[in-house]
């Protein structure tokens, strides 16, 4: 593996230091380097010399930060014509401008607190700034992987939460494969509730010990309100990953009629304008 080790704020032949195959230890004493650099920078006050324009809005930062962790940026900055390049333009980054700010606060080393709200939308940046353990110990990309596999996934309603971020977050959030993940959690964690639940049901009634009680209503499972907020391809995924894992196609018919009603009301709000 070749990297670079960058010293102050520019990329030039004579200000980068090649090394190969770097130990582990080498890697974390690198990393500490880097970080107490960055806090440096941060609390001198010193001027930037670098503006990243990220859609309408503008970051006047530092390089050596941004490098040190962003393996995108350091190939802009080190494939770029202009030795004092000061200026880079990104348009397609994933969750834009916001995103790129809390990815920048991770290259400060800025705390910021890590959320099923943000996880999709910072680990779609951390993958498309390519902040991996190839640059940093413990990057972005390390530290999102491991929020989604401890606690995104663990509860049915962080996975749909990370599901719906990830909506606005295509083709990235395929390309990491949060969605599927995200998808298949829920299959598992849905199917999982339903057999610990002690109720087995059956068309026309619902079997409780060896009585069968008439059903006055169909039983809508707790979790069947979150999956009303996805998308229709999402939540058709979800549902044939639930019968793939054995989930019985007419105890989803609760799910369904309520997903119509909730998709048919939010549809006659739009037509009519309410």
């Amino acid at each position: 593996m070749l990297a670079y080790l960058f010293h102050g704020g520019t990329l030039s032949k004579e200000s980068c230091t090649w090394y190969f195959d770097m130990s582990s230890k080498k890697k974390e004493l690198l990393s500490s380097a880097m970080k107490r650099t960055s806090d440096w920078i941060s609390s001198q006050e010193i001027p930037s010399d670098i503006t990243l324009q990220i859609g309408d809005a503008s970051f006047s930062l530092h390089k050596f930060p941004l490098v040190s962790k962003s393996g995108y940026i350091r190939r802009l900055v080190s494939e770029s014509n202009d030795a004092d390049i000061s200026v880079i333009e990104i348009s397609d980054i994933p969750g834009g401008s916001e995103a790129f700010e809390l990815a920048a606060k991770f290259c400060y080393g800025i705390n910021f607190e890590i959320s099923t709200e943000n996880i999709a939308v910072l680990r779609c940046v951390a993958e498309f700034l390519e902040m991996t353990e190839d640059y940093a110990v413990g990057n972005l990309v390390t530290r999102t992987e491991a929020y989604i596999n401890e606690v995104a996934l663990k509860s049915l309603s962080s996975c749909v939460t990370v599901l719906l971020a990830s909506e606005s977050l295509l083709p990235m959030a395929e390309q990491v494969k949060l969605v599927s993940r995200c998808i298949d959690a829920i299959a598992y964690l849905a199917c999982k509730d339903s057999q610990s639940s002690g109720i087995n049901r059956m068309e026309g009634g619902i079997e409780e010990g060896n009585s069968l009680v008439p059903q006055q209503k169909p039983i809508v499972d707790w979790w069947a309100e979150d999956l009303t907020m996805l998308r229709i391809d999402m939540f058709q995924r979800v549902l044939i990953a639930m019968t793939a894992r054995g989930f019985k196609q007419y105890a989803l018919g609760p799910t369904l009629m309520l997903y119509a009603q909730k998709s048919l009301r939010g549809l006659t709000e739009q037509v009519l304008g309410v």
